[in-house]
């Protein structure tokens, strides 16, 4: 495993998996915690998570009688705090338990799937990693109590009405500018936009001074905010352009355009390698703005947000959950790169490389070699856009049934998309492809990678199903590929997998 780079708060707590080992790791977080200002009520609540987690490695991590060691390793982060518990003992999933259901607790033993649930109420994230031969871990993630931008008093009403007033600048956000950013969202999207840490004004200011994010906004010779945009980073050395809003009554002068203009340049002194970004299809006019800074398509995302999003003064109510387009901008030039190209998707994918100006390496798939090992991935959930993400980074013999699993847990989870992001430089991809269509996942895109590693995207909808018809792209690259997936999405015709005791 990779050392991991030092930061100011760190720390790495090695325990003994034995009976005290819960109660010593809860000492130390809770200690990390206030001196992060985690109030008395949040560091109880998580003790209570780190408790549960910790527990779940000394009963079930090693053999009874064996004696070995684990990690609690503490990183303080922008908005709070991550912890992560890593052991090298008995391969195990935390997913494998059944979900545990309050209503029927007097029903079944209290503790099948009470720790996990617990961990879920307690922290804004829970993510657990297979490590493969580095064993595994579950990170914990929480944010500070701070003021949602709706307890901040309305701002004061302007004398005269601003409609129309040019913008004269475009330049870095302030931190004393981060109130006037969430309303702006707020303006435009309501509370429905997916980033939510944008309604915090804190949590703004602290990604911004922390250097996770970099904000810029567009202002008027008044000093009025017209409009916001980001660079959110990567760590492939790559960003996402990302947070586009222009306040309702700035819009057709050409705000984002500016914006991004501005980013890019930001970017390129930066000695960032690319910039991506996510535009909406419920409109093509993100879609346009992109194209005009040089971007171009490469993956449509089926379903990506939920229909609650909304788009004051241009769609107000959603038919569907909105799908977006994934476009890349290369900073600087990307190396030639050696890809095994899916046969059946092979046309696809080289109509989407040459709309993107780029050539690649793409042998014939090179004969199967038994696999060895574990499958090592990934999974990360995102509450705001109700999907979850599943990457691959080793290829294991026990690849589809690790995702197989990893997919009927999730459908028991309720969340309507799975993303699934396999390594496309690695052969064993394309042979496993047509296991994975049998699954019901299917083909959307190429997402390139600032680092040279470039994914290909599937899609598993779990629900619901969306029509195609309500998409809405620009480019011709999009048409194409909007009716490729189109083509080859079975709209859940497939059986729903089978749950185990359900």
């Amino acid at each position: 495993m990779a050392v991991e780079p030092l930061i100011s708060g760190y720390s790495c707590l090695t325990l003994t998996n034995e009976a005290s080992a819960p109660a010593l790791a809860c000492a130390h977080v809770r200690s990390v915690a206030a001196q992060l200002g985690f109030n008395g009520e949040e560091q109880d609540a998580i003790e209570l998570g780190v408790e549960e987690a910790t527990a779940n490695v000394v009963q079930h991590a090693f053999a009874s009688d064996e004696l070995n060691s684990f990690q609690v390793i503490c990183r303080p982060t922008a908005l709070g705090l991550e912890i992560c518990i890593r052991d090298q003992g008995m391969p195990f999933d935390p997913e494998q338990l059944p979900e545990f259901q309050p209503e029927h607790v007097l029903d079944a033993p209290l503790e099948r799937g009470l720790g996990t649930f617990l961990m879920k109420q307690v922290f804004d994230q829970v993510v657990f990693r297979n490590l493969g031969k580095d064993g595994k871990e579950t990170c914990l993630i929480k944010h500070r109590q701070q003021q949602l931008i709706g307890d901040y008093a309305a701002p004061p009403a302007p004398s005269l009405p601003l409609v129309g007033e040019a913008i004269q600048a475009v330049r870095p956000m302030r931190a004393d500018e981060a109130i006037e950013i969430a309303r702006c969202v707020y303006e435009a999207y309501g509370y429905s936009y997916p980033y939510e840490h944008i309604y915090y004004p804190e949590r703004v200011v602290a990604l911004n001074a922390s250097g996770e994010i970099s904000s810029a906004v567009a202002t008027t010779a008044s000093g009025k905010i017209a409009g916001h945009a980001a660079l959110v980073y990567d760590q492939e050395g790559g960003a996402e352009l990302a947070i586009v809003v222009t306040r309702p009554e700035y819009r057709g002068q050409g705000v984002a355009r500016k914006l991004g203009e501005f980013l890019l340049q930001l970017a390129q002194q930066q000695g960032l390698a690319m910039v991506y970004t996510k535009a909406v299809t419920a409109h093509t006019y993100t879609q346009q703005f992109c194209h005009a800074l040089g971007f171009s398509d490469c993956a449509l995302l089926p379903a990506h947000a939920p229909a609650s999003v909304q788009f004051r003064r241009i769609a107000e109510r959603l038919l569907q959950r909105e799908s977006c387009i994934l476009a890349q901008r290369p900073i600087a030039p990307i190396r030639e790169q050696t890809l095994y190209l899916p046969p059946h998707h092979r046309e696809m994918i080289l109509a989407l490389y040459a709309n993107m100006g780029r050539t690649i390496l793409c042998p014939e798939i090179p004969p199967a070699r038994p696999l060895t090992g574990r499958t090592e991935l990934s999974m990360s959930a995102s509450s705001g856009l109700d999907l979850a993400i599943l990457e691959v980074q080793v290829w294991g013999n026990d690849c589809v049934q690790a995702l197989q699993h990893q997919l009927i847990q999730l459908r028991r989870q309720h969340l309507a998309v799975v993303e699934l992001v396999l390594p496309l430089w690695q052969a064993e991809t394309a042979r496993q492809l047509p296991a994975l269509e049998a699954m019901g996942f299917f083909f959307t895109g190429i997402a390139p990678a600032a680092d040279g590693k470039d994914r290909l995207l599937m899609h598993y909808l779990i629900d619901p199903a969306i029509d195609y018809a309500n998409i809405h792209v620009h480019a011709a690259i999009s048409e194409q590929l909007l009716a490729y997936v189109n083509a080859h999405d079975p709209n859940r015709a497939l059986p729903t997998p089978s749950v185990p005791g359900a």
